[in-house]
């Protein structure tokens, strides 16, 4: 997301400071090229191509899952047997179904076509990335937050004008799956023939490095998943600042799309959108059976027309504390993302990862799709005037902001710690100058940074709340998603199943990264980061890891 365990590091520098030209090699002859090349790329991260294969399709069809027991079962796990994919894909009204629709792939293609032009011609100042293996540092605009909020004023009018029914997403989410993973796949295909098998046409590219392209064909699900090209870069002759795919698709239409998707299941609340049930009022098993619940969903929504699925007049009354709440939340984790955009150009999606399947999907698929469909979606499957659910469970809901407000602060403030340490030492202070924000002063004192150079010349912070753990802002971001599960609780109707289905996977995420990140740290400063280790024992909970 994080979105994804995001880290807010020093912007980079304005597009007037120089660029770092690198040494450009002959490429007059076959062997000067080859030579250009050197595997150095991560292997195995995933278990080589049978691990990567596996996750290639087992993640979308565990989001199908997901959305099925959303759409067909209020939240409810059940055993997903040949009835429940055959009512998936046949009992429910186009839309809803994961069959694909051309309506709906028309919207979802359009919203990226949309977000893609407003990169390219929405005006902004332009910043250096990070420097690149061989010296390079590519520019991006930094137009995010313009395009966030034209975005946004976009959807609404179009939706207060009736161009579009301000739930469509309710009454679609099956064909925008589809959509979502048939794009993901033509696209991390695309990647590995144009930029893998093909590699040679990009040698003479800005973004071309060492490890780009296939090295060896045996493993085409790793590198299918993995990528194979670190920022590919289109239309390099025709605009002035070629147009980076990676960290377009890894910042805009995805993460704009959620908070919009979210505000279109907070619509459906408002219309008292619901879709029939084969649970009464009040139903709290945790599984059931499903062969003996097929028959019934195909009954319920055979000839079922969608349009009276929502009510002609909303009404406020119908949105809950924790629908409002999670809405406004997500909405400002994004906002967040783009005030501070420039600092996206540091993180670990933008200067490590490769762009294939795992992001062409993971950023588009999964972030866009499934984290609505854990919280927002599984709100409005509930119904309000019906259930009451949604409109009284206000001690969770608090609780849930609580969370979430302790866990915003925490990643606020140690992410600020870090930033204003490196931006003070790196712009010529010393140590003994600085001086903590106070929101570390509260809890530390004021006291000197304690820090370790490396050899390569990069800052350890070993002090405040980097002195706790190696990882510690992770602990915000675990925290917020916590939250937000906590605020979709009520005794008395179906388990959150779906919400902590997110938090387990968000949790899993953050500690993959971290282990990545210990693990390519450690290459990178060798006996330096032994020192941090030392100093700092811990990777993210103080005490316990």
């Amino acid at each position: 997301m994080a979105t994804k365990g995001r880290t807010a590091s020093p912007a980079p520098r304005e597009a007037s400071a120089p660029v770092v030209e690198a040494k450009k090699a002959t490429l007059d002859s076959k062997k000067n090229v080859d030579s250009l090349r050197k595997q150095t790329r991560p292997q195995g991260e995933f278990y080589g191509n049978i691990g990567t294969c596996f996750w290639t399709f087992f993640i979308p069809v565990a989001i199908y899952y997901f959305y099925g027991i959303m759409v067909m079962h209020q939240g409810r796990l059940v055993v997903p047997d040949g009835s429940f994919w055959h009512d998936l894909i046949y009992s429910l009204p186009d839309g809803l179904s994961i069959q694909p629709c051309w309506g709906p792939t028309t919207v979802s293609l359009t919203w990226v076509f949309l977000q893609a032009l407003g990169e390219i011609i929405l005006p902004g100042k332009l910043k250096e990335g990070v420097a690149l293996k061989g010296g390079r540092r590519l520019m991006y605009p930094m137009n995010g937050l313009l395009c966030f909020a034209l975005s946004n004023v976009a959807v609404v009018l179009l939706s207060y004008f009736g161009y579009i029914k301000p739930y469509y997403v309710f009454l679609n989410m099956g064909a925008l799956l589809t959509e979502s993973v048939i794009t993901s796949y033509v696209m991390a295909l695309w990647l590995y023939i144009d930029y893998g098998l093909f590699w040679r046409r990009h040698v003479g590219d800005e973004e071309f490095e060492e490890d780009h392209g296939v090295f060896n064909a045996g493993d085409f699900w790793n590198d299918t998943f993995m990528g194979v090209v670190r920022n590919p870069r289109l239309f390099a002759g025709i605009l002035k600042t070629p147009f980076d795919l990676k960290r377009f698709w890894n910042a805009r239409p995805g993460l704009t799309g959620w908070v919009i998707l979210n505000m279109s299941y907070l619509s459906a609340m408002y219309y008292n959108c619901s879709l029939p049930s084969a649970y009464g009022i009040g139903e709290s098993r945790f599984f059931a059976e499903h062969a003996a619940k097929s028959a019934t969903i195909e009954k319920l929504f055979a000839g079922a027309d969608p349009s009276t699925f929502c009510a002609s007049e909303g009404s406020f009354s119908n949105i809950g504390l924790a629908g409002a709440f999670i809405t406004f939340a997500h909405w400002y984790y994004i906002l967040d993302y783009n005030v501070v955009e420039p600092a996206y150009l540091t993180t670990t999606d933008i200067r490590h990862d490769l762009f294939g399947f795992m992001l062409t999907y993971g950023d588009w698929g999964f972030l866009s799709r499934f984290y609505p469909i854990s919280f927002m979606g599984f709100l409005a499957q509930q119904g309000s005037s019906s259930s009451g659910f949604i409109t009284s469970n206000y001690l969770y809901a608090c609780i849930g902001v609580a969370l979430y407000v302790n866990g915003m602060m925490l990643f606020r403030i140690t992410n600020l710690e870090k930033h204003l340490f490196r931006d003070h030492m790196n712009n010529g202070g010393s140590g003994d100058k600085y001086r903590s924000p106070w929101s570390t002063r509260i809890f530390f004192g004021d006291k000197k940074p304690e820090y370790i150079k490396t050899s390569e010349g990069s800052l350890l912070l070993t002090s405040g709340f980097w002195g706790l753990a190696r990882h510690f802002n992770y602990v915000g971001d675990l925290s917020m998603c916590i939250g937000w599960a906590v605020a979709c609780y009520s005794p008395d109707h179906p388990f959150p199943f779906m919400p902590i289905g997110y938090c387990i996977y968000f949790w899993l995420m953050d500690c993959h990264r971290c282990w990545r990140d210990e693990v390519r740290c450690s290459k990178k400063y060798g006996a330096d980061w032994e020192r941090y280790r030392q100093a700092v024992p811990y990777a993210i909970v103080p005490g316990i890891w």
